[in-house]
Order: structure tokens, then sequence, then C-alpha cells
């Protein structure tokens, strides 16, 4: 299953903040964090190709720090559909049942033991260096969403014991950044990481529950899953293009550009395109046609926003554009 870009995208803002030259790393494949598309999903073996140049000789307890610039806004429809939950029982269980709209890479549970509960992490691998450094990450940006989602529903976050799936570290300094973030009740190696409240927190009503609003952002988190599902195989060549022309906002990359981010040759990549009955070209325009019609359809832009989103120097060539594709204008289209 793909998955947002913008787990990639906040993991490369937490490394900038932690000192980390990742934009030279990233450019050394071809990409640019500024020009990535927010609104782009990425297919999981991509996203591993660009984490392990990103994440090469990164210390694992750098995470702890790159969680902490995690934000709510990249949740989007789930957001919405956890603050309008009528109370924390109904949130938790829409947060593990849409879990894969999170920018985890784990897996989230619940377990109940003596009248308290737990909001469980297991992350894929917490062994290898990059393993530990996205579950050091992901935890810590986990604790930080649970903070700022009872900020935003309006209710005083409750006392949390944290146990985590490390090693207590040797160092003394090391053990105080740990303390300092999680709080003095945080344990160390747990079998997985544990968010730990009283039972009693589940049937605490939530005050911006909304039943109505709730079952519309239900169905955008359904439809959601169904749209990073598509393609789960393997990609093909076809498939990589478009992954990786999927990330860009603004002007598209020239077919050389992308031949080298993907490590081929561009007269490869040429030819075999050609083979499957395709071209770059078209690959590309079948892109832009998709973030079109996906931002007009947010209603969150206007039409000169769109046309730079996209690439287009005025909104003109856009309108242009659009009309010859869909056989009328993009108000038109809109309305």
């Amino acid at each position: 299953m793909k998955r947002s870009i913008l787990s990639l995208m906040y993991l490369v803002q937490g490394m900038r903040k932690a000192g980390v030259d990742v934009d030279q790393r990233l450019q050394s494949i071809g990409l640019r964090v500024d020009a990535l598309d927010p609104t782009s999903v990425i297919h999981p073996s991509l996203e591993w190709d660009v984490l392990k140049v990103i994440g090469k000789d990164v210390e694992p307890e750098q995470g702890l720090y790159i969680g902490q610039h995690y934000a709510l806004a990249g949740y989007g429809p789930l957001l919405m559909l956890l603050v309008t939950s009528d109370t924390l029982r109904q949130a938790l269980n829409q947060g593990i049942r849409f879990q894969q709209l999170t920018h985890l890479t784990g897996r989230l549970s619940l377990q109940m033991s003596n009248h308290k509960v737990a909001l469980c992490y297991q992350p894929q691998d917490v062994y290898s260096p990059l393993g530990a450094l996205l579950a050091q990450s992901e935890i810590s940006g986990t604790y930080k969403f649970i903070r700022d989602l009872y900020k935003m529903m309006g209710l005083s976050t409750p006392q949390v014991e944290i146990d985590l799936p490390f090693a207590q570290p040797e160092q003394a300094e090391t053990l105080q950044m740990y303390t300092d973030y999680y709080g003095t009740q945080v344990r160390f190696g747990a079998p997985c990481a544990a968010f730990w409240f009283d039972e009693n927190v589940l049937d605490i009503r939530i005050p911006s529950a909304d039943m109505i609003t709730f079952r519309l952002y239900e169905s955008k988190c359904i439809t959601e899953l169904e749209r990073l599902s598509a393609d789960e195989n393997a990609p093909s060549l076809i498939q990589r293009v478009q992954d990786y022309l999927e990330l860009q906002s603004g002007a598209m990359p020239s077919m050389a550009a992308t031949a080298q981010a993907l490590n081929l040759p561009e007269r490869t990549l040429r030819h075999q395109l050609q083979q499957l009955n395709t071209s770059y070209k078209q690959i590309r325009e079948d892109i832009i046609k998709d973030k079109a019609l996906r931002l007009i359809e947010y209603n969150e832009y206007s039409i000169e926003m769109i046309a730079e989103l996209l690439g287009y120097s005025e909104p003109a060539a856009f309108n242009h554009a659009f009309k010859r594709w869909f056989g009328h204008s993009p108000r038109q289209y809109n309305k």
C-alpha cells in the first residue's frame, strides 16, 4: 500500500532541524524537498530507497528530536474524523481502523490491563540503525500527536506512562533527553512502545463531537484508503516514473532528470517506455491531469494557485490545457 509523502517530508524537516544536510542527500537522487507535492503518495519501495540515502549514518537517538516536528495538519480527513468522534474510545478505535492513513510504518493496537488502556505501537524494525531511527522518530511523533490532539479537542492531557522498545541509555545525558521529553514515567526495554492511560479516559466525551461531520470524514478516509491501496504490487517502470512524478510540485522534471533519479540512462528509459506503448510526455501529462482534478475537488485553492502548483507560468495556460483535456474550463468543472 502506498503512503502519504508527508511522512517523508516531516522526517526531512526534522532532520534539517537536527543539523543533518538532508537537502544535499536528496539532490544526489534528483529530489528537492521544496518541490515535493504534499498531496502526493509514494510507493514503499521508493520511499525506502530515499530513506536509505537520507538516513545513512544518522544516529537513531536523533529520532527523538526529529519526531517532535511532526504536525497534526498533515492528517487531513483522519484528523477531522478523530476530533468529531463522540468519545475518546471511538477516536482511538478509528485511529487504529485507519492507521494506514497515518505517517507510521509500524502497527497500532490497543491493550487493556489493570484498569489501564494503552495505545501500543510496534515498529517494523528497532535493530538496524535506519529502522531504529524511524522507530525513534515515529514514537516521538506519536507522543506529540497525542498531546496536540488533546489540545485541539479542548481536553486536558491525562497522565501518561510510556514504555519504549529501546534499551535504557547508559549515558546520563542521553537518558535525560528521554525524561525531559517523555517525563520521568518512561520505561525502557518493552516489547513495543505503549502509552498508558487510566481506563476511565475512554468514556470522556469530545467537545467537538459531531456525528454528521464524523460520517462525512469517515467516507473520505475510506476513499483515501482505496486510493492508497491501488497498485500494491512491485512497481513496473511506468509505475516508477509515475511515482517519481507524483511527488513533484510545480514544474515537472525533465526526462533526463527523471532517468537520473531512477538510475537509468535517458535513452534506456525512452526505449523501455516505447516498448510499453507509452512515453514520458504522456505519463507526465496524465499525472498533471490527475493532480489538476484532485486540487480542484479539494475546493481549497483558487485557479491561480492550482496553475502555480502545477507549474504553469500563468492561469490562462492552465485554463487552455484543462479545456483541451476535459472539454470545459476549471471553473465550469467545479460548479
